[in-house]
């Protein structure tokens, strides 16, 4: 429904009377409130559609307020869910955090709310401060043994590949915005740039930040790139391990896991933080991998892992180095020259739309139709649908 409200507001085409129809019959259904709903499904999910509708807002406000309680609702339980799984000396899983699945993706649809409400609701704030506190907590690091750990690492076993032997520790730490650290950043520095801000806030931003310093690749072709994710063995010893005969290599350049994402992430803590060198080495990576031999094996355009998710990524970063760049400077940021470049991969593989039948979001015709309205436009979409990737500010 991101595209629907996107259409009436900035097309002919498009149409405020069913966008009406369509959201009336989805608050007339029942919703998932259980501790399964996330940014994508759910309460929360229909909250963000309801929400990003701008001024025509108020006239969901009793739907609003309904879904406000079903988000808070959502939220305590997932946070008491968190509390019973450390009581019990459990280690974190990745939905648990996640921005897709977990209470990284909440963080934004929170945000959003508290960021638009008419009349400040408490319970929403006080929601959107527990979720705060607990991103807060996942950028700590931790150490096991001598080794230390991003916050967000989630351990598992392995099992033992011969009788009697002993059993391993094994485990991973994902970089990439849909599912690791780089979405955890964007929420905290999209919170902390709007105002709300929590104890030890900046100091998170900053110790996230500097994993990625840590681990920053870059190829002879100077395009910048971090993992996608790193083992136990690879954070013990500080290299990446070669995958068969292969030296490890750049991921293709997604919304999810690659270079866009993260990068964007880096650019919206620089941004948060006034660090103007990290803005422009983050809005300098960005641009380092929109180049053919990056961009050309990306094969469909959905939002997740297609030209879709990074065309969007890359606009979103592309008007923020053309807003804060200094008008003292002469120099037009690398990013807007290579905007073009991921503009022509929405083109070239809308060839390959998928089933018209498709309604998944992040991965089919919806989320695909909302790119190619932004990119018609040559601007970001003006509801802040694209705020659902974790990508956007809460303004």
């Amino acid at each position: 429904m991101l595209f629907e409200v996107e259409l009436a507001a900035t097309s002919p085409e498009g149409s405020w009377d069913e966008v009406t129809d369509w959201l009336l019959e989805a608050t007339h259904r029942p919703v998932d409130r259980s501790v399964r709903a996330s940014l994508f499904y759910g309460a929360p999910a229909l909250a963000f559609v309801l929400d990003s509708t701008g001024h025509y807002r108020a006239r969901w406000a009793h739907e609003l307020a309904i879904l406000d309680q079903h988000l808070v609702t959502v939220t305590n339980d997932r946070l008491t869910a968190v509390e019973a799984r450390v009581a019990s000396g459990a280690p974190p899983q990745v939905d648990e955090f996640s921005l897709v699945d977990g209470l990284t993706g909440l963080g934004v649809v929170l945000l959003r709310r508290v960021v638009h409400q008419p009349v400040s609701n408490e319970a929403l704030s006080w929601a959107l401060k527990d979720v705060l506190m607990y991103l807060v907590d996942r950028a700590r690091d931790r150490m096991l043994g001598e080794v230390r750990l991003p916050g967000w690492w989630t351990p598992s076993v392995r099992r033992p590949e011969a009788a009697g032997a002993p059993v391993a520790l094994a485990g991973h730490a994902g970089f990439g915005m849909a599912r690791g650290g780089a979405g955890i950043l964007a929420v905290l520095a999209a919170a902390y740039r709007a105002g709300h801000r929590v104890p030890g806030h900046g100091e998170a931003i900053d110790q996230i930040v500097g994993w990625y310093a840590r681990w920053r690749q870059e190829t002879p072709e100077r395009v910048v790139w971090w993992p996608n994710r790193l083992s136990l063995e690879e954070l013990r010893t500080g290299h990446m391990t070669p995958v068969g005969q292969d030296e490890p290599s750049p991921l293709e350049p997604t919304w999810a896991h690659g270079t866009p994402g993260i990068g964007r992430a880096l650019q919206m803590a620089a941004i948060a933080r006034k660090d103007e060198q990290a803005r422009i080495a983050a809005e300098d990576a960005i641009a380092s991998c929109l180049i053919q031999s990056q961009v050309g094996p990306i094969s469909e355009p959905d939002l997740y892992s297609g030209t879709g998710g990074m065309y969007l990524t890359v606009l979103r970063a592309a008007e923020d180095a053309e807003r804060f760049h200094p008008l003292s400077d002469s120099r037009i940021p690398p990013l807007l020259h290579r905007l073009s470049v991921a503009g022509s991969a929405v083109s070239r593989t809308s060839r390959v739309l998928p089933d018209p039948d498709d309604s998944e979001f992040l991965f089919g015709r919806f989320g695909t139709r909302l790119v190619f309205e932004s990119l018609r436009r040559r601007a970001s979409p003006v509801c802040g649908g694209d705020g659902v990737l974790g990508i956007g500010w809460a303004e």
